[in-house]
């Protein structure tokens, strides 16, 4: 009869296989799967090379079944698309993702939706419920609360761009390269959606935070230079719900005249960023520049704005997996070039007036 010791000691010994066997399977579908990865998008760079379009429609179910795999959109959304274009490699939709992340500073601060219907219903509340005290064995009664509905929709916008027959056959095989190509898409793409996250008129773009219609705190200082007395109006003219989650999102010339600006007792308020992690800061909260935010504003052209707020209260919705298609234009044929337009659908709003508040005149 084995001893108790013994048990235990085949017990552990069966454990610890069995865990190393995960371990080794768990490492052999990762390598698998990795290489899937890889020879699908040599393919698919291969077959934008040589115009092979019989191969990348042969290509796009695999597409398709990646980005359901990863969650990224479902079956249906990415093979019933109406927009034209072939699906990308979730790799290379990744990368783009990424690099817009990187690129975007609205990005960075608003509520990212993935994956978002062509069309999202959203709660927008517009004031603050009603509370009051109740009496003993009396019913509460219904909240005040107005509350309707803003609708986020999602628009199409393309990325450019010209390569090289050679150049396109190089990055089939070259993740580095791969890599390239989405950086110079990603840096197109996010001009054009930054630009209509911050002023979009919501005609066939997304509505900008400047362009929403509820009620934002303002403060207006033309004729007179910003002061630090300014910043600290606009920090407390957020509701306080928003104001410990607030962040300064200021144009390049705005950020140039607070760098100067003291406290009341001599001190910078505008502390330069330490790392890519801890950026610049103004009265603790962190500051993002922005170039969209125009610096030629008032009668002069010489004003601009500074914001303080929740962007978090500003909604972006990435719509589907993103296509792409070929042709050729101008010199292209002679000179051997291809033609690529990325299409990607992209939506954004804002909500909730009182987490913003904005200072004007700004100069």
């Amino acid at each position: 009869m084995k001893t108790r010791k013994q048990i235990l000691k085949e017990f552990l010994d069966a454990k610890a296989k069995s865990a190393v066997t995960a371990i080794v399977t768990d490492e052999t579908k990762d390598a698998e799967a990795k290489k899937a990865e890889r020879e699908l998008n040599a393919k698919f760079y291969k077959a934008l090379a040589e115009r092979d379009t019989a191969t990348l429609k042969e290509l796009q179910e695999d597409i398709a079944k990646q980005y359901s795999e990863k969650a990224l959109a479902d079956g249906q959304n990415v093979t019933n698309n109406g927009d034209g274009g072939y699906l990308v490699p979730v790799t290379l939709a990744n990368a783009i993702r990424e690099q817009l992340a990187y690129v975007s500073p609205i990005r960075q601060i608003a509520t990212v939706i993935a994956n978002m219907p062509a069309k999202l219903d959203l709660p927008f509340e517009n004031a603050i419920p009603t509370t009051y005290w109740v009496s003993e064995g009396v019913a509460a009664t219904q909240s005040k609360s107005t509350v309707t509905k803003s609708q986020l929709v999602s628009y199409k916008m393309a990325g450019f761009g010209k390569f090289s027959h050679e150049s396109l056959v190089d990055t089939a095989v070259n993740p580095e390269l791969q890599n390239f190509v989405a950086q110079r898409f990603a840096l197109s793409l996010s001009q054009l959606e930054n630009s209509a996250f911050v002023g979009g008129d919501g005609s066939g773009k997304p509505l900008g935070f400047r362009s929403g219609t509820f009620t934002t705190a303002t403060g207006a200082i033309a004729g007179t230079a910003l002061a630090y007395a300014d910043l600290v109006k606009a920090f407390y003219g957020v509701h306080v719900a928003s104001r410990g989650n607030g962040v300064w999102v200021m144009s390049t010339k705005a950020i140039s005249l607070v760098v100067g600006l003291t406290d009341d007792n001599g001190r910078p308020i505008y502390v330069p960023a330490m790392s890519a992690t801890a950026p610049a800061t103004v009265l603790g909260r962190p500051v993002y520049e922005v170039t969209e935010i125009p610096s030629n504003l008032g009668t002069g052209t010489d004003e601009t704005e500074i914001w303080y707020g929740d962007f978090k209260n500003y909604i972006i919705g990435d719509r589907e997996g993103l296509r792409i298609n070929f042709g050729t234009t101008g010199t292209d044929l002679e000179s051997d070039m291809i033609s690529l337009v990325i299409f990607k659908r992209v939506a954004g709003i804002p909500t909730y007036g009182t987490a913003f508040y904005k200072l004007t005149g700004v100069k």
